[in-house]
């Protein structure tokens, strides 16, 4: 059982992470790092909130805006007015990644109260019960504002609320019956409520939310069985989309069709879970799909961003690359070593961890990387680098020995 007294060793900043407490001991300054912050801070998406955001009403200014801000490598959120953020996205993911260390009542108060800063946060009104999140977004094929809810954020919300034990049964149903009303067009699960585009790991996570609360939460039979045939069908049409070669695309769509690693590893890991819950055999499909995964979304143990293409460092992407790792061990598709060997690639630019942030430490593969105060700011986001990294080394502490 994990203790609230007895500390781990420290994690010198180039000592290999070789055992479960090492991982916690990375979990724990994470977390403190974060939480020391409120999880409030940039988020890449954030470059519409401030006072320019609102004068860019056409599309191509929101998009130049918003990836001005994303990529800069100096922050220009304090000269555009753009304050930190505290996304109800990062509370629920970090509330889920607490969760799994509930034994250590310090765990376990930390997830309550981030779960209860979630489960607050459920929207009210037109789409009671689901998420949204707390900025305007313009991707290369959508608009969404802050106002309107999107599955991503139900997801990862839902799923830290219902791992804390936060969401209460009215909650629950309210949530059940938003996500087949306004996240479900009788075919598969849309991003928003105004998309027709079929983007897979967004069908995948809300096949497997919903299978989720089909089977294990206390929900009237004829809401039950309307959500399980919706995941069972959203998971059809998602393993129709997978190309021969095992990999997915982003989505259905010309403009759409790029291979990348952090939605491609949401595809597997949502994959194996809503087709665990529903009894459905996906293990070829996932075989083939971790094989595209590992021969081409990695460089060595350093993860790649696009498939088969140069190394380009990105916290959720990385974050993605260390949880994957741990899923692929926990389901016996790897071993633990590889899994060490990622989280020793990824681990030094995250802040707060004392693993070299900033200065450069050893990617696992012989070559030395660092912050060098390229976009510091885009590591610093709770929702797109703390709460998944967070996410990730439960995940992993949970199928280390010791």
């Amino acid at each position: 059982m994990l203790s609230r007294t007895a500390p781990a060793a420290p994690v010198a900043p180039d000592q290999p992470v070789r055992s479960a407490a090492d991982v916690l001991v990375l979990a724990d300054r994470l977390f403190q790092w974060a939480d020391a912050r409120t999880w409030a801070g940039p988020d890449p998406y954030d470059g519409l909130t401030g006072p320019l955001g609102r004068l860019a009403v056409h599309r191509v200014l929101r998009q130049a805006l918003l990836q001005a801000v994303k990529r800069s490598p100096a922050d220009l959120r304090p000269a555009l007015g753009i304050r930190p953020l505290r996304t109800a996205t990062a509370t629920g993911c970090a509330a889920g990644a607490c969760a799994r260390l509930s034994a250590s009542p310090v765990w376990r108060e930390r997830a309550l109260r981030l779960g209860r800063w979630t489960a607050a946060e459920q929207l009210s009104g037109r789409y009671a019960g689901l998420w949204r999140y707390e900025f305007d977004v313009q991707t290369r094929w959508s608009h969404y504002p802050a106002s309107v809810p999107n599955l991503v954020a139900t997801t990862f919300c839902a799923d830290g609320c219902l791992d804390a034990g936060t969401l209460g049964d009215e909650a629950a149903r309210t949530l059940a019956r938003g996500l087949l009303a306004h996240l479900h067009n009788g075919e598969f699960f849309t991003y928003t409520p105004t998309s027709g585009v079929l983007v897979h790991n967004a069908n995948l996570m809300g096949a497997a939310l919903a299978a989720r609360l089909a089977r294990t939460t206390p929900l009237p039979a004829a809401l039950a069985g309307r959500l399980a045939d919706a995941a069972r069908r959203a998971v059809e049409v998602s393993l129709a989309g997978q190309r021969p070669d095992g990999s997915w695309p982003y989505g259905s769509g010309p403009r759409l069709d790029w291979v990348d690693g952090f939605h491609t590893g949401y595809v597997l890991l949502r994959l194996d879970q809503a087709a665990t819950l529903l009894g459905m055999d996906v293990l070829a499909r996932l075989e083939r799909g971790v094989d595209h995964y590992l021969r081409h979304l990695f460089d060595g143990p350093l993860p790649r961003y696009f498939a088969d293409a140069r190394t380009r460092r990105d916290p959720n992407n990385d974050a993605t690359a260390v949880r994957m790792a741990a899923w692929a061990a926990e389901r016996g598709f790897t071993g633990t070593d590889f899994a060490r060997d990622v989280l020793a690639a990824v681990a030094d630019r995250y802040p707060g961890l004392g693993t070299g942030t900033g200065t450069g430490t050893g990617t696992g593969n012989g070559t030395r990387t660092g912050t060098s105060g390229r976009n510091r700011a885009l590591w610093e986001s709770p929702r797109w680098s703390a709460a998944p990294f967070l996410d990730a080394l439960t995940a992993l502490h949970a199928v280390l020995p010791g």
